[in-house]
């Protein structure tokens, strides 16, 4: 069995992607599969991390380089059963129509149903997103709930999750990897100004472009991390008293982690995933960024 999964990562986009679709070929490695690689479209700016399996930097959903690439790997016609998986905000149908054809199992990886996939695919929504999607399962066969989120390794291992600290002193701001409403500038100004004894710990996204501006925010309190691998990110997260976090991919993680968190919507695309967490585990979800305030001084004597 063969086993191929086409994803995207750019500057402005597509980091939960990548996160989640390395997470998917670590755990099909796990269970014995011994023929898994990641065709990636990307750009120049995301870090060099190091993988355990194949990474192919492609602009498959060019149908000729798509073409190209099925041929060389020889994907077409293969004596090898393959297993396609395929997770973009933006490939067209005709791309996944393609793609379906060469596969004896294609798996669409969805968040809020974003088109009409093939007839007879397998839709994955890993997380709470698919509880509140009316999907035609006379079309699909679907994948969804918690239990379904595609967890990096280091999220995965046993851990110990530790004591956190009364009153709270460390906060976790992790916005994704990129930031265009510039929130982390907002939290972090913020926070500096309302609570100068908490500790900030504010992660850059690959995406971000306003580190100098973070940097002239900051106050002795404040630590910027950037292109944190995921053993990092999870030790970092597990050092934290709680998170201020989009509603993306990292909810899972600091869930794991068992992170409390305050959750803002910076995408569209999360609107199914925080509605999850706030109904089925009363996470707090920000409307309005200088809600924050409002909630820390709720806490009181908890906030440091």
């Amino acid at each position: 069995m063969k086993y191929v999964i086409f994803t995207e990562a750019f500057k402005a986009s597509g980091l939960g992607h990548l996160g989640r679709c390395t997470a998917l070929a670590e755990i099909l490695i796990e269970k014995g599969s011994k023929d898994v690689c990641i065709v990636l479209d990307t750009d120049d700016s995301l870090p060099d991390w190091s993988y355990s399996f194949p990474v192919y930097k492609e602009n498959w959903k060019d149908i000729q380089t798509l073409e190209k690439f099925l041929t060389e790997f020889s994907l077409v016609r293969s004596r090898k059963s393959l297993v396609v998986y395929i997770d973009s905000y933006l490939a067209p149908v005709s791309i996944y129509e393609e793609l379906k054809k060469h596969s004896d199992e294609f798996v669409c990886i969805d968040d809020y149903h974003r088109i009409s996939y093939p007839i007879g695919s397998t839709i994955l929504n890993p997380g709470f997103p698919g509880l509140f999607i009316n999907y035609d399962k006379s079309k699909y066969k679907v994948i969804t709930g918690k239990n379904e989120v595609l967890l990096r390794k280091p999220f995965r291992e046993r851990f110990e999750i530790p004591k956190r600290n009364n009153p709270l002193s460390k906060v976790l701001i992790t916005l994704g990897g990129t930031d265009p409403h510039l929130y982390s500038e907002f939290f972090l100004n913020l926070l500096c100004k309302e609570f100068p004894d908490l500790e900030k710990h504010l992660v850059i996204g690959p995406g971000f472009l306003n580190e100098k501006e973070l940097v002239s925010l900051s106050d002795s309190n404040t630590f910027l991390y950037k292109n944190l691998s995921a053993l990092e990110m999870r030790d970092l997260m597990l050092k934290m008293d709680f998170a201020i976090t989009a509603g993306g991919q990292t909810t899972y993680e600091l869930d794991r982690c068992g992170l409390p968190m305050l959750m803002i919507k910076t995408a569209d695309n999360q609107v199914g995933n925080i509605r999850g967490f706030v109904e089925c585990q009363g996470v707090k979800e920000i409307k309005e960024p200088g809600e924050v305030v409002k909630l820390l001084r709720e806490m009181g004597d908890q906030v440091k």
